[in-house]
């Protein structure tokens, strides 16, 4: 092996632990949903993008990174859909929305 081959493995060894070695922060919207048969799903948007949120009975907690996000909740009929915005999460911060009730039309 040459040289620079060497030089050019060195490096992206070097590229690959200082990535692997970063620490990552995470940050955590949660919150509870009432009555829990008026949900269908909870959704977390960032910049256009939705990403389905896993849910438990009435309550959803979501690990993202820290950023400004929305949480959309979808509700089955009779119940109105639900928006919570300007939601703003710092390295390792956790938003508890608490509970939300959703509102017959």
């Amino acid at each position: 092996m040459t040289k620079s081959a060497w030089v050019l493995l060195g490096t992206v060894t070097a590229v690959f632990f200082l990535e692997a070695s970063k620490k990552r922060a995470v940050c955590t919207i949660q919150g509870e949903i009432h009555p829990v048969k008026a949900l269908r799903k909870v959704w977390l948007i960032q910049n256009g993008d939705t990403v389905p949120a896993n849910n438990l009975g009435s309550r959803f907690k979501i690990a993202v990174k820290p950023g400004e996000y929305s949480v959309w909740i979808d509700a089955i009929a009779p119940y109105q859909d639900h928006l919570v915005e300007g939601i703003r999460l710092l390295d390792e911060q956790t938003d508890d929305l608490g509970g939300i009730e959703l509102i017959q039309n």
